[in-house]
């Protein structure tokens, strides 16, 4: 009973292992840039940041424009008083023009902050496509631990169950036997904990694609991220290229400080008011020959502040600094951008020597320790807990080598999102682009 409640148990993990794999084949699978492409487009956050664009448009739209004209209507009448029907009235009309280019620089730093919402949002999408890398692979780095946790339970399973006929023949001890149970079990554990990991991190991957994590497919792909260029930035370092989004963004930070510079320069000498008006009077002279006069004006009349008092001393001292500012921020950007690339660089290197080391060397041999440990084991030859020592080897050598290789995807990943060089950030090969 019990090698058949044994059988059926390595039936269903090999029957779930195959279905796994053909899953991987069919529809129901996603890939790397699949799932990117879609965060693009359902990313909530994304949505929310790309509003950023519209807030400045509409900042632009309204920057530059003309004051209002002011209407002015005035009547004057003696009826509180003698009452002898002496009445005025006028009208006018009163506009503010600037007497320097203030309008243009209004326009201009308007124009500067939709360049840097753009820039940002950019950035937003960089910071988003290394997100969802992260996740996804993180799903299939775990995916590989599960495959080799089921096929070591399969093995174990197949080993329990030899001994199991050799217990009925007295040929080895229950010890054993318990001790190959014990390890499945182990494995059972260990699989579990890979299980809730993976729910994890499919959760994390599902809410960057806007979706629920039940919806989600099975992701596929090679961990490996394959040879990558030896940088994947430009030669020249940083100051060589705008790949960044962020680091355009500083640099257009740097122009908009100095727009409002000249702004502030240009609203010392504040709006003249043009004044065109028309008034009517009647006056009433009882004791004169002349009795009621009636008289009509045309009026024109302009009004000139000074800048006595006000000469936007501190705004313009307010903007000076921000541009001191702004540069510096861009050069400490800068700082950082080399620093992100040269070690996530090193990351890739080191791990990408380490990968190679266990897949040429470690990993053969641990898989020919454990084939000639178990064929000695089903002779006779060795006992099990020599067997289960080159079977905890194995195991731990491949589900390192795959740790390995998700190490090495994710420092990928980083070089990638550090030298600003995806090619979803190309606004004409991905939905993400700035609009």
């Amino acid at each position: 009973m019990r090698s058949l409640l044994l059988v059926a148990i390595a039936a269903a993990l090999t029957l779930g292992a195959s279905a796994a794999a053909r899953s991987q084949t069919t529809s129901e699978s996603l890939s790397a840039d699949d799932a990117v492409r879609e965060a693009l487009a359902a990313n909530r956050d994304l949505e929310t940041a790309r509003f950023s664009i519209d807030l400045a448009k509409g900042a632009l739209l309204q920057a530059g424009r003309l004051t209002n004209p002011e209407l002015e209507i005035s009547y004057a009448d003696d009826f509180a008083f003698n009452a002898e029907g002496e009445r005025a009235g006028s009208i006018g009309f009163a506009q503010s023009f600037p007497v320097t280019a203030r309008l243009a620089r209004e326009k201009d730093v308007a124009r500067k902050d939709v360049e840097i919402a753009e820039s940002e949002v950019r950035d937003f999408v960089r910071s988003l496509i290394a997100e969802v890398q992260r996740a996804f692979y993180s799903v299939r780095a775990v995916d590989e631990r599960l495959g080799v946790n089921r096929q070591l339970i399969a093995s174990i399973l197949e080993v329990e169950q030899a001994t199991a006929r050799r217990l009925k023949a007295a040929e080895v001890s229950s010890a054993e036997v318990s001790l190959l149970r014990i390890e499945r079990l182990r494995l059972e554990q260990d699989a579990l904990r890979l299980s809730r990991e993976r729910e994890v991190a499919s959760g994390a991957l599902a809410r960057l694609l806007g979706r629920s994590p039940s919806s989600l497919e099975t992701p596929v792909g090679p961990l490996d991220p394959g040879p990558l260029a030896s940088t994947t930035a430009r030669p020249g370092g940083v100051g060589a290229t705008s790949d960044r989004p962020d680091l355009e963004a500083a640099t257009r930070g740097i122009a908009r400080a100095q727009a409002d510079r000249s702004l502030a320069s240009s609203e010392v000498w504040e709006d003249w008011t043009l004044g065109l008006g028309f008034e009517r009077d009647r006056g009433v002279f009882d004791e004169s020959p002349i009795g009621v006069k009636r008289d009509s004006f045309l009026a024109l009349g302009v009004t000139i502040p000074l800048p006595l008092w006000n000469r936007q001393q501190g705004r313009i001292a307010a903007a000076d600094t921000e541009l001191r500012r702004s540069r510096r921020s861009r050069d400490a950007l800068v700082l950082r951008i080399e620093e992100e690339i040269h070690v996530a660089k090193a990351q890739v290197r080191m791990l990408r020597s380490s990968v190679d080391a266990y897949a040429e060397e470690i990993l053969p041999e641990a898989t020919r320790a454990r084939e000639l440990f178990e064929r000695g084991y089903r002779q006779g030859l060795v006992g099990i807990a020599e067997l289960l020592q080159a079977q905890r080897q194995y195991n731990e050598s491949r589900a390192f080598h795959f740790e390995l290789l998700g190490d090495l995807r994710q420092a990928a990943i980083e070089l990638e999102a550090a030298a600003g060089t995806s090619p979803h950030l190309n606004p004409s090969s991905s939905p993400g682009g700035t609009r």
